[in-house]
């Protein structure tokens, strides 16, 4: 029976990744029961809402979200070793906090936790994702994205107009990492939260046609993203996951801000 459904699968969606089939062959089967007007208006994040009902879909990072920093945004060890060292202390700290707080999600959930499940399948989600948007493909687009990370999709294929775009991966230029790995869990909102930031590094080019088809500009160019996906679980349901938007490393900077940031919302909440 599963052997037939993978096929089938296949059958109907024979361009896309496996997991985008899979995105597609289980919306397409909650589609039968909807009116045709509102298939088409439906997001990875309306799917979370229906399974969690009212709750908050886009909250953003997770608190405390650390993403070592490396090359040029890393302190050096001989100019500035102290800075270098505070890192160090404070990645090992987080990851601390991480597992304490995934023993907590597996306490509570008793759902499997999969850990190393964001690295499978975040290439396929990033994949996905750019080809659709490249190709104005916006139904795919509410499969893989959340909330505002579609609506940012949707004014720049607005934008582009006559211009037609092609989006191509050349080749991973090392194995997809996963530097952070969260789970939380809303106490008494029988809701919970898995959050995975994936480094991808790879040669991309993103390839621009006027209505003529003139090839206009895309040479290949090396990128490193920090691709975040999330997904939700609501009474004992757990949702597919989905691409939330990229971030940037942690620098020394960027972690006292916020630091800053933190101290004045925990201030603020005692006044």
């Amino acid at each position: 029976m599963a052997h037939c459904l993978l096929r089938a699968r296949s059958t109907i969606f024979p361009n896309a990744s496996p997991v985008l089939q899979f995105l597609r062959y289980k919306h397409a089967g909650q589609a039968m029961t909807m009116p045709s007007s509102s298939r088409v208006q439906r997001s990875a994040s309306v799917a979370q809402r229906e399974l969690i009902g009212d709750a908050t879909t886009d909250i953003g990072l997770l608190t405390d979200t650390f993403i070592m920093p490396t090359g040029a945004n890393l302190p050096s060890l001989f100019s500035k070793p102290g800075e270098r060292l505070s890192l160090i202390k404070i990645r090992i700290k987080q990851r601390l906090y991480d597992i304490r707080d995934m023993a907590v999600f597996k306490w509570t959930t008793k759902q499997k936790l999969r850990i190393w499940e964001p690295k499978k399948v975040a290439p396929s989600l990033h994949k996905d994702m750019y080809t659709a948007f490249a190709d104005g493909d916006l139904d795919s687009l509410r499969l893989l994205c959340g909330d505002g990370l579609l609506n940012s999709f949707q004014k720049r294929i607005a934008a582009r107009r006559n211009t037609k775009m092609e989006w191509k991966l050349h080749k991973l230029l090392s194995r997809p990492k996963v530097v952070s790995n969260k789970a939380h869990h809303y106490m008494g909102y029988d809701q919970d939260r898995r959050q995975a930031i994936v480094r991808i590094h790879s040669l991309q080019s993103l390839s621009k046609f006027d209505a003529q088809g003139k090839h206009l500009k895309g040479e290949p160019k090396e990128v490193v993203e920090y691709l975040v996906i999330e997904k939700n679980y609501h009474m004992g349901k757990e949702s597919p996951w989905y691409v939330w938007g990229t971030t940037e490393e942690t620098t020394m900077q960027r972690f006292i801000e916020e630091n800053r940031k933190k101290e004045a919302r925990t201030k603020h909440a005692y006044q």
